[in-house]
């Protein structure tokens, strides 16, 4: 697994808890309980000892509280035995749902068991409740993720053959230290077996170091060795102790993997105390206050943030799913010993002087005056000729309007300079955009195409320049020239439209009419194979009969289908995400059909503006009684016709959330290093590096808590929010 590479972070996740609801006729949200009601979630954490567990204790307070549930939190103070009797607790309470952070990930398998006897769902809350069954859901940090965002830091800042390296470790009780080690273990072990790191403080780690993967075994024996309980003192102890068993050689410049910000201070202090030691780099993880002001003060060298505002808010959502009798996203697994725990773990940030400005301020997870020295991680040289330049498909859509106003006050905010053009639908315009930006010294191309393929000239005359291209939003294919890609997970948006259509569902022949977006757009593909992926296990069941794409009926038995059978159904649904041509293929596909093709009907619409303009032919057709039709984009008219029951939902993608990403992948690429990557997309010449963001489902039941209190429109914008 890759490091994640980040220089800016926005934090825009929301409380996601759909309900049923019918699109024209929509039912209405289940009642949120009032604060008299018996309690709904029980949260217990590991101590009061750590500002981490203080401030998700408060963070969880006033979102669930501001979501109108009651909630009870306790402390175990590092006892098992008190977290069991805190579980017990909130069962006599009458919880429904219990959100633990277990001390010791074997000994809370009782408490877990305790709750599921009682059918309380059990969400087992940043560290895995192991050698049970009685886990519903686990939410985590992408953990391993982690470990290689500290290893990818040492390995980066490592010159020549022979450096110094000591491992540290968590817990060896706590499952967590086992997937930070293994991050960092597969980020760092190609380093050691050629020579680049000396392991110094690990026979059992030296013993292992030609092995790329290792089992669980293995890395007991080795976190046997270097663990540090997560305790100041022991880490300061056995740092110190490894410090007067080594020799001079193995002191000079070293580099450390330390397993968190508490053990890091405590190892970088014994490190710094050693005369021998003339440089170090440390890792750190948690984003502690103390370590960002040892960033700061160059005692600390990186630190990964794991934002715990997204983190309780991800608890949050799972709960809230409980809570409604549904299942919380999932996205992965995690193995507890017995059963494999359905998860979807959250993003990580990797900070270190250069970004911590712009990671930990200007994202608002901490005040600037709290620190001091604040002004020596800015980055320098920020203020010379242009940096960024953007090109946007259009300005006669609000999507791109509100990324042109994010793009310019967030890259501006952080010291860059930035033009952005727009290109007005139109291939030609696009390119000469692109030369205009190249021509004035642009360091960093963002570039969303209006047509995949015919964009990839542009995407060449920057490389011949010198410019890193990012394609954004839509992929630029058939060339080599792309150096990176920001995107929401558009297979992931096709899914969650899919997966409305199918939670909706009832019996057997239900008529399935399929919309898509532009052939030109690869993107078109990705939201339609994640769609299909859902969709059609119930059209081969019956569940949906397809109505207006001979096509797709006769592929309707292929699970999987490859490019050119998709391209062959999007041509024939193809709404060219334009407004009128949408409308129009609907009335027409209307027209075609006979009245058992009509009633309560499905309907696949890839975006915001298509789904308005094909739900108001569906509602105008007296012979559809009911429709339900997806969306994307949380366009404020579509947000409007989901609160007023013309649509049915659509896919939040947090815009913020994008032109952050990209703000990031450029920043990196301009300070010398690579993005975050996660994974690759294939634009038909190289896999392209991606690392893909979020999306959120959004409808009737929802919409306040998704768009509302997470501050993506305001409620004056609208009429009929409730």
């Amino acid at each position: 697994m890759k490091a994640r590479r980040f220089v800016w972070l926005f934090v825009s996740i929301v409380l996601a808890a759909s309900l049923a609801l019918a699109a024209c006729a929509p039912k209405q949200a289940a009642e949120t309980p009032a604060a008299g009601e018996k309690l709904a979630v029980g949260i217990v954490l590991p101590t009061k000892d750590e500002p981490r567990w203080i401030q998700d204790e408060t963070r969880f307070k006033d979102a669930l509280q501001k979501a109108g549930y009651n909630v009870e939190i306790l402390f175990s103070q590092g006892d098992s035995a008190k977290e069991k009797q805190n579980v017990e607790t909130l069962i006599s309470k009458g919880v429904k749902v219990l959100i633990i952070c277990p001390h010791d990930s074997t000994a809370a398998a009782a408490s877990a068991e305790a709750a599921r006897a009682a059918g309380v769902k059990v969400i087992s809350y940043d560290r895995l409740i192991t050698d049970t069954d009685a886990v519903d859901y686990y939410v985590t940090f992408d953990s391993v993720s982690v470990g290689a965002a500290q290893g990818q830091y040492l390995v980066d800042h490592a010159e020549g053959k022979g450096n110094p390296l000591y491992l540290y470790a968590g817990a060896a009780s706590d499952n967590n230290a086992f997937l930070f080690f293994e991050g960092a273990w597969n980020v760092l072990q190609p380093k050691i077996a050629d020579g680049t790191f000396v392991i110094k403080n690990s026979p059992e780690a030296v013993a292992l170091q030609d092995k790329a993967t290792l089992t669980r075994d293995e890395m007991g024996k080795i976190i046997g060795q270097i663990t540090t309980n997560w305790d100041f003192n022991v880490a300061k102890t056995l740092a110190e102790s490894n410090l007067t068993a080594a020799a001079a050689a193995d002191k000079g410049k070293v580099y450390i993997l330390a397993p968190n910000d508490g053990t890091a201070r405590a190892i970088a202090d014994a490190f710094a105390a050693d005369t021998a030691v003339t440089e170090y780099f440390v890792t750190g993880q948690d984003a502690e206050v103390a370590s960002i002001q040892y960033i700061i003060d160059g005692k600390q060298s990186m630190t990964v943030l794991k934002d715990v505002r997204t983190l309780v808010s991800d608890a949050i959502k799972a709960a809230v799913a409980f809570l409604e009798g549904k299942k919380p996203e999932e996205t992965t697994t995690y193995n507890n010993k017995v059963i494999d725990v359905p998860a979807k773990p959250s993003a990580v940030v990797s900070v270190d002087k250069a970004n911590v400005k712009a990671a930990i301020i200007d994202s608002g997870y901490y005040k600037a005056d709290q620190f001091t020295g604040l002004e020596g991680g800015a980055v320098p040289g920020k203020e010379t000729k242009l940096a960024v330049g953007i090109v946007l498909p259009t300005k006669d859509e609000p999507r791109w309007i509100q990324d042109e106003t994010r793009f310019k006050d967030a890259l501006q905010k952080a010291g860059y300079n930035v033009e952005i053009l727009f290109s007005q639908g139109d291939s030609a315009k696009e390119k000469q955009n692109v030369e205009t930006l190249i021509s004035k010294g642009v360091k960093v191309l963002i570039i969303c195409p209006h047509d995949s393929t015919a964009a990839a000239a542009s995407a060449e005359a920057a490389r011949a320049a010198g410019v890193k291209v990012i394609s954004y939003d839509r992929l630029i294919t058939d060339t080599d020239a792309v150096d990176y890609y920001v995107t929401f997970d558009s297979v992931s948006v096709g899914a969650a439209q899919g997966q409305y259509l199918v939670d909706h569902a009832e019996g057997k022949g239900n008529p399935l009419y399929l919309y898509a977006g532009a052939a030109s757009d690869n993107n078109a593909f990705l939201f339609f194979e994640g769609a299909w992926n859902v969709l059609q296990p119930k059209i081969a069941d019956g569940t949906f009969v397809i109505k207006n794409s001979p096509e797709a009926v006769a592929l309707q038995d292929k699970a999987t289908l490859t490019r050119d059978e998709m391209g062959k159904i999007i041509g024939q649904i193809t709404t060219n995400w334009d407004f009128n041509v949408a409308k129009t293929l609907a009335e027409s596909n209307l027209t075609a059909a006979a009245a058992a093709d009509k009633g309560k009907v499905y309907i696949l619409a890839p975006n915001d503006g298509t789904a308005r303009a094909i739900a108001d032919a569906f509602a105008a057709d007296t012979a559809v009684t009911e429709y339900f039709v997806t969306g994307q984009d949380a366009e404020v008219a579509s947000i409007q016709y989901i609160i007023d029951g013309k649509q049915s939902m659509t896919v939040l993608k947090d815009v913020r959330t994008l032109v952050s990403d990209a703000i990031k992948a450029a920043v990196a690429f301009l300070e010398g290093k690579k993005p975050e990557e996660t994974t690759t997309y294939n634009n038909k010449v190289i896999d392209v590096p991606a690392k893909p963001s979020a999306v959120v489902s959004v409808d009737k039941a929802n919409v306040k808590a998704a768009i509302i209190d997470s501050g993506y429109y305001k409620a004056d914008q609208f009429t009929g929010l409730k």
